[in-house]
């Protein structure tokens, strides 16, 4: 059988790898010149740079699995995920988590926490125990006993079972953080779920997340094409037939589309109108991600980020200073500072230069750490027009239906990415190794 897998990103790497180690005829073709898509990462100066996704939940299964297979158990670590939340001039520290470990020892934090006035604490808690109550159905993979919660966005859930102050500094600050997106964007399942697993913890590789990348690549390298974008899936009377490059044409009787949704629908313009439509409800949020490696660390001890909600003002969704993830993120005592912009903001952003973006997102981070030096050691952006997928409501629910319909009514196709789940890094693992796994055992 001979499959070309369109995308050597998260979900095209991992499909290429298990079709490979299957012992099918694979190639992958790869529009950029480097690997990994938004799993990537880079090094500068003795830094490592995340440049795409920023860390693990604890629950990724699919994505812990897989680095134990390619020997990077041991490189697997969780770090604090201590965060403080802008509110009126003050920043408001917390554990974001349930170890009563973890929370006795912030009990301090705990006692100063300030974020919520009277009204949003029994906002608060109204609105918490029905994470509580559902968490077995806030499931990134499996989520469809959580579907009844995909029919209204984050936003109209947290007003109507909370209130203003629930949604404007808990659930839009998460949801910005997270996708980069508004509570309005996304389903409230797919909001709740994340509160779920962010109260879980943060993991990463030792030597950063673009480290899965370059491992999956390595296993896979001889049969991926770099520089190499596809023009055009063929589809013609219901079947695959192969790949349009600018180099020709590549015969297949399988294609694997392991792209953004709106890269799908582009590259197959003869996909069956009702694919297309569910295709089409898929959003991203873009994003212009700025990094500057400092001498010394910018967050006080144990601070991992610093959200701010959208009453801040700022472009920013939040900055952190990665350094605190492993010693080897940074040398000994400086500072890995990450800040990412988002929605308009992030738009307006990725079409201005370089020197213009540096300067004013530092001087945006010193409203809020006035140690922010004005002379950075070194400084960083990498532009993401489609940066995190979204799930609005109802996206979940076609979900479901685009998933059955992909193998049944184009033989030979089969859809990867992370929108076919509840978005996330595991999600798109998981999406590439089940179309590979399908195909080799030609379900």
């Amino acid at each position: 059988m001979k499959v070309i897998v369109v995308g050597a990103g998260t979900a095209g790497l991992a499909a290429t790898y298990v079709l490979k180690k299957g012992g099918a005829e694979v190639t992958a073709l790869e529009a950029s010149s480097t690997p990994g898509g938004r799993l990537a990462g880079a090094r500068r100066d003795g830094y490592v740079l995340d440049l795409g996704a920023q860390f693990f939940f604890r629950y990724y299964d699919t994505t812990f699995d897989l680095c134990r297979r390619l020997g990077l158990e041991g490189e697997i670590v969780a770090f604090p995920f201590k965060v403080a939340i802008w509110r009126e001039g003050r920043l408001n520290p917390l554990t974001a988590g349930l170890d009563p470990r973890l929370l006795w020892k912030d009990r301090r934090d705990l006692l100063r926490f300030r974020l919520f006035g009277p009204r949003g604490i029994l906002q608060m808690a109204r609105i918490m125990p029905l994470i509580f109550q559902r968490r077995r159905d806030l499931h990134f993979i499996d989520y469809r006993a959580s579907l009844d919660l995909d029919d209204e966005s984050l936003a109209e859930l947290a007003l109507r079972r909370g209130g203003e102050e629930a949604l404007e500094y808990f659930f839009q600050p998460l949801a910005s953080c997270l996708t980069l997106g508004e509570p309005e964007e996304i389903g409230a399942g797919y909001g709740l779920a994340l509160a779920w697993y962010a109260l879980h913890g943060l993991y990463t590789l030792k030597g950063g997340i673009g480290t899965l990348a370059e491992a999956l690549y390595r296993e896979c390298r001889d049969r991926v094409m770099l520089s190499t974008p596809a023009q055009r899936i063929v589809l013609e009377g219901g079947k695959v037939k192969g790949v349009e490059t600018g180099k020709g044409f590549m015969e297949a009787d399988a294609v694997i589309c392991a792209t953004t949704a709106s890269v799908a629908r582009r590259l197959m313009p003869e996909l069956p109108g009702r694919m297309r439509e569910v295709l089409g409800r898929v959003r991203y949020s873009a994003c212009c991600h700025v990094m500057f490696g400092l001498q010394e660390r910018l967050l006080p001890e144990g601070w991992y980020a610093v959200g701010l909600p959208r009453r801040a003002m700022s472009p920013m969704a939040g900055f952190t200073d990665n350094s605190i993830k492993s010693p080897l993120y940074a040398p000994p005592g400086a500072g890995m500072v990450h800040c990412f912009t988002y929605g308009k903001h992030a738009r307006e952003l990725n079409s201005r230069p370089d020197g213009e973006v540096f300067s004013l997102l530092a001087e945006e981070i010193r409203r809020f750490m006035p140690s922010m030096p004005r002379e950075p050691l070194f400084s960083e952006v990498y532009r993401w027009e489609e940066a995190v997928c979204l799930s609005p409501p109802g996206m979940l629910r076609a979900m479901e239906e685009l998933k059955e319909r992909s193998s049944r009514e184009v033989k030979g196709l089969r859809l990867a990415g992370e929108y076919l789940f509840m978005p996330s890094v595991d999600g798109a693992l998981r999406s590439g190794m089940d179309a590979a796994e399908s195909l080799l055992h030609g379900a």
